[in-house]
């Protein structure tokens, strides 16, 4: 895994007549960030209709969801399941008179998770199985990889925090005695792939470009000391 450290010191030093030499204490921020490789993808895949009526929608949505639905169960995939059913009614406004009912809409959301390698051909042959949109692309890594990320981001935020405090003490002249406070927190950090309006692909050609990339899990340590 690619380490990545950062940071910037935040600190304050409670001086004053009210403190005795035991509660004095300096607060410092460490930070890090440890890349991980993105290894998995959620993909939403949707289908939609539009009729006169609303049985058809809903009949010619769920004809095609099938054939998608089929499709997708003959993948390796580590998860298939349907996210949202909707059917809306399209209305029209004419100039004069009560609105009108102009027919209607019936769409189905179905949720995947695969191995990154094979998103761009599971997008293109789902497209060419009955899909007509695609909602969102979601990277992930694994959660092995995510917990191993998570104790090495710590355990640097934590060494960054202590660098910074004894650098600072000792600049002073002043000597660290004890740990007040410790806060630590972290979190995952993604950018989701963008996804193109009307989005189409082509049988014969290659398979959509995926470029996983990595992701990143980020920690920072609060350290308080007395000195």
């Amino acid at each position: 895994m690619k380490k990545i450290l950062f940071g910037c010191i935040v600190l304050f030093a409670s001086f004053g007549s009210a403190f005795s030499e035991q509660e004095k204490v300096l607060i410092v921020s460490g930070f890090a960030k440890v890349a991980i490789p993105a290894e998995l993808v959620e993909i939403r895949i949707g289908v939609e209709t539009e009729s006169k009526t609303a049985e058809e929608a809903h009949e010619k949505t769920s004809a095609k969801t099938d054939s998608l639905v089929k499709y997708l169960k003959k993948q390796s995939l580590l998860s298939l399941q349907t996210e949202a059913i909707r059917l809306q009614t399209i209305y029209e406004y004419p100039k004069s008179g009560a609105r009108q009912i102009k027919g209607y809409v019936a769409s189905n959301t179905i949720l995947i998770r695969a191995k990154v390698e094979s998103a761009g051909k599971l997008i293109d042959e789902s497209i060419q199985n009955g899909a007509n949109q695609i909602i969102g692309i979601r990277l992930q890594a694994t959660d092995t990889n995510l917990e191993k990320a998570s104790q090495e981001a710590l355990q640097l935020a934590a060494k960054d925090a202590r660098k910074k405090a004894d650098i600072i003490l000792s600049a002073l002249g002043l000597k660290f005695k004890e740990f007040v406070e410790i806060r630590a927190d972290f979190q995952e950090i993604s950018e989701p792939l963008p996804v193109i309006d009307g989005f189409q692909t082509m049988s014969g050609k290659s398979a959509t470009p995926i470029e996983a990339g990595n992701l990143f899990r980020e920690a920072k340590i609060l350290l308080k000391v007395s000195y």
